[in-house]
């Protein structure tokens, strides 16, 4: 088998995978706004969009269960629990999206 033909078929098989990556748009308190675009519990980076910007959260080890993506450079924490999630800013210490939930109860944050 020949190398490009090798590689178009690796892509051919995670094509689906990536299509699953859709965003979620979520509500939070104060009437905020957060979409997320990944899957929470398996990928180890997700897209998060903010105030209109794009931020390529990684994911932190927690002992909690928690799920915690973070993106350096601007010190942005997101924390998904199976119920709600939140954006943190770590460089001000502050939450600055609490309470983040899709508004279709069917629409999991995966």
């Amino acid at each position: 088998m020949r190398i490009p033909t090798l590689i178009s078929l690796c892509a051919a098989a995670l094509l689906p995978q990536l299509a699953q990556a859709r965003a979620v748009d979520l509500n939070c308190e104060l009437g905020r706004h957060v979409s997320v675009a990944g899957d929470v519990q398996l990928d180890s980076a997700i897209d998060l969009n903010w105030k209109g910007r794009q931020y390529r959260m990684q994911r932190v080890n927690t002992s909690t269960g928690a799920q915690r993506f973070e993106d350096q450079d601007s010190g942005l924490v997101w924390i998904s629990i199976p119920s709600k999630a939140m954006l943190l800013d770590s460089v001000r210490g502050e939450p600055v999206a609490n309470e983040c939930r899709a508004d279709n109860a069917d629409q999991v944050l995966r």
